[in-house]
């Protein structure tokens, strides 16, 4: 039997082996596609916007350094835009007054892939630092003085450290002479300006300069900032900025494949070459009017033109049905003006407020182009401060003292209707005036005023730290919108230690060698904590260990036994009255050591002696009384089982009657 059975399983082992195999199988068979009959496709790829009339396969052009004593032609318009891609999806590089915040589209290029971080670095594009004669808002540019080029970026954010590295990199076919630039900025404080308006920011200010080659060629052209830095978190962290530079004195670039000049990719490229934002400060409820002025730089028109305005927040509306300007074509050197109106939320923050321009265009081979520029609002508000709030931060429960508040207007617009509330965080500190808020009224830019507020702890207040709260509701005085600020403030309330306790009773008199138990119960009766609670009875023929209740927070209680054992009296007489203390010791908050006092009385009496005959005696009697307790239990034994009897007797008499009838 046996072996049948193991003959049988290596059958099913024999028969399963092929299946198990052909499932294996099937997870590395090649897809169809990879037939290696089938030829790879070697079709290059179509260059919709490349010249139809330049022949294919000749030879390169010769690089501007090449023959500098050979003159550029002419005829095609100098072009500021030189080394765009042929391809039809490539994007126009914006110049830097379309960009002041510096988030143009990704360049083609970069060294390598960036670290996003939590909260990276950004440019100021509002306040203008030393050196420069206008900020990123309003259009700033490298500036060329002869051969050499002076760049200046300020840049905002938190590192680890306050310091960046910056590796400029130039373009490899531009006018900058060859160097290996890399340099470290850290995080100062400058004076800057904008405007009337003045102030102070930390920022980083990347400012270098770069030598042109002795033979350039005028256009437009990019470096690429490269910043590397730690973040807060230590995490390494990478950001690229590009700055564009407008090149002049040099020479100007050919059209064509000859003549040593740089070939020109023709293409129409339309850049911002100007905008203006009326007003560039304006207040939450106000209207703003935004004018984009666009050039074709490029060497073809450009048509299907598209420019659209994107708000990045809701604190910019865009007034009108359409976000979008729409025109037919933009020739080579012609211009175009796309106006936008935008309206401001009321009580909106003060701060910048960014909106997006989107440029989209096409060839007449219908290759499209994109672009992007970001820009700003700078939106003012009054804004309502506590400069300072003076008064004593410890008090007693049940003490009041009095509040000196200083409110200045530090925003950039007047205020109206301005009120300071007071709030307190609980019942225990209240306000001693009929009501809790103050009037000011109007306040105007860089006014202050001065106000009084007498506040109180209350008795019951518990003793610890609380808090108030001042805040400054107000409006601003055109367009109305609401707004409000404040400010917590700490406050210390001090509160005596207070402990209550039960009447401590000792029995009136105890026979020496016995013991007897004593309560103790303590209850805090005040608003602070008291620690280290500890009972002791001090007391002549009295024996007791201390007892321990520990720590008691306001308004809660504890007990404790005590066991007390009787001896003699320490003097010539043994026995007889006791007198002593009973002492309640505890600390407060500040660890000052508190002590109750209760006096006690107790008599001492003298154990009574027993003679022989009365010890006999009262052997006898409890033998009696065991005697007379054992003899009751056998009569109620006795009569249970006559009742048993009984009772069985009935029964059989009732079943026999039952059974006769």
């Amino acid at each position: 039997m046996k072996l049948r059975i193991i003959a049988w399983i290596l059958v099913l082992i024999l028969a399963l082996t092929p299946m198990l195999s052909v499932a294996e199988g099937d997870d590395t068979e090649p897809p169809a596609s990879a037939d290696p009959s089938t030829p790879p496709e070697t079709d290059p790829p179509v260059t919709p916007d490349a010249d139809p009339t330049t022949p294919q396969g000749t030879d390169p052009p010769a690089t501007p350094g090449s023959d500098p004593t050979t003159p550029p032609e002419t005829n095609p318009p100098a072009s500021p835009t030189e080394q765009p891609s042929a391809s039809p999806t490539a994007e126009a590089s914006p110049s830097a007054s379309a960009d002041p915040t510096a988030s143009p589209a990704a360049p083609t290029s970069t060294p390598g892939p960036v670290t996003e971080t939590a909260d990276p670095l950004k440019i100021d594009t509002y306040w203008k630092y030393p050196g420069m004669e206008k900020s990123y808002a309003q259009g700033y540019m490298p500036v060329q003085s002869g051969k050499t080029v002076r760049f200046l970026m300020p840049l905002l954010g938190k590192t680890l450290g306050s310091t960046i590295r910056v590796v400029p990199e130039f373009p490899s076919d531009g006018p900058f002479a060859a160097s290996n630039l890399q340099f470290d900025v850290s995080e100062k404080t400058y004076d800057v300006t904008q405007g009337q308006n003045s102030n102070q920011k930390e920022a980083y200010l990347v400012q270098f300069s770069a030598p042109l080659k002795d033979t350039y060629y005028n256009g437009t052209y990019t470096v690429m900032l490269h910043v590397s830095y730690k973040n807060p978190q230590g995490e390494p962290a990478e950001q690229t900025f590009p700055m564009q530079i407008q090149i002049t004195g040099g020479k100007t670039v050919s059209a064509g494949g000859g003549g040593g000049g740089m070939t020109v990719v023709r293409k129409p490229v339309i850049l911002i070459d100007n905008y203006a934002i009326d007003p560039l400060e304006v207040s939450g409820g106000e209207k703003v009017s935004v004018k984009i002025s666009l050039t074709n730089v490029g060497n073809y028109d450009a048509r299907n033109i598209r420019v659209s305005l994107v708000p990045e927040s809701d604190t910019l509306k865009l007034e009108g049905d359409l976000n979008a300007r729409f025109f037919d074509a933009l020739l080579v050197r012609g211009k175009l003006e796309a106006a936008f109106d935008l309206s401001v939320q009321k009580g909106a923050s003060e701060g910048p407020a960014l909106f997006t321009v989107q440029l989209a265009y096409e060839d007449r081979f219908g290759g499209s182009y994109t672009d992007e520029g970001k820009y700003q609002v700078y939106i003012t508000q009054p804004k309502i401060e506590i400069l300072s709030c003076e008064y004593s931060e410890v008090v007693n429960g049940g003490d009041g003292f009095t509040v000196m508040l200083t409110v200045q207007n530090t925003g950039t617009r007047d205020a109206k209707n301005v009120s300071v509330q007071y709030t307190g965080s609980d019942d225990s500190i209240r306000n001693k005036d009929a009501k809790d808020h103050q009037e000011i009224g109007t306040l105007k830019v860089g006014e202050s005023r001065e106000l009084v507020f007498n506040l109180r702890a209350m008795p019951n207040a518990m003793e610890g730290k609380h808090s108030f709260r001042f805040s400054c509701f107000y409006q601003e005085a055109d367009s109305g919108g609401s707004y409000e600020s404040s400010g917590n403030y700490p406050l210390s309330v001090v509160q005596e230690a207070s402990l209550g306790y039960d009447q401590i009773k000792l029995p009136e008199s105890v026979t020496s060698g016995e013991s007897f138990t004593l309560p103790v119960c303590v209850y805090n009766t005040g608003f602070s904590e008291i620690f280290n609670i500890r009972c002791t009875l001090d007391c002549d023929g009295l024996i007791c260990s201390s007892a321990f209740l520990g720590n008691l927070a306001p308004q809660e209680s504890a007990d404790k036994t005590m066991t007390v054992f009787v001896t003699t009296l320490s003097g010539t007489q043994k026995y007889g009255d006791t007198y002593g203390s009973v002492q309640i010791f505890y600390e407060d908050v500040n660890g000052e050591r508190h002590t109750e006092f209760q006096s006690v009385k107790m008599t001492v009496a003298e154990p009574v002696k027993v003679t022989d005959e009365e010890k006999a005696k009262k052997e006898k009697e409890q033998k009696e009384q065991q005697t007379l307790s054992q003899w009751w239990i056998s009569l109620l034994v006795a009569i249970a089982v006559i009742i048993i009897l009984i009772a069985v007797i009935v029964i059989a008499r009732f079943v026999r009657m039952m059974r006769l009838k």
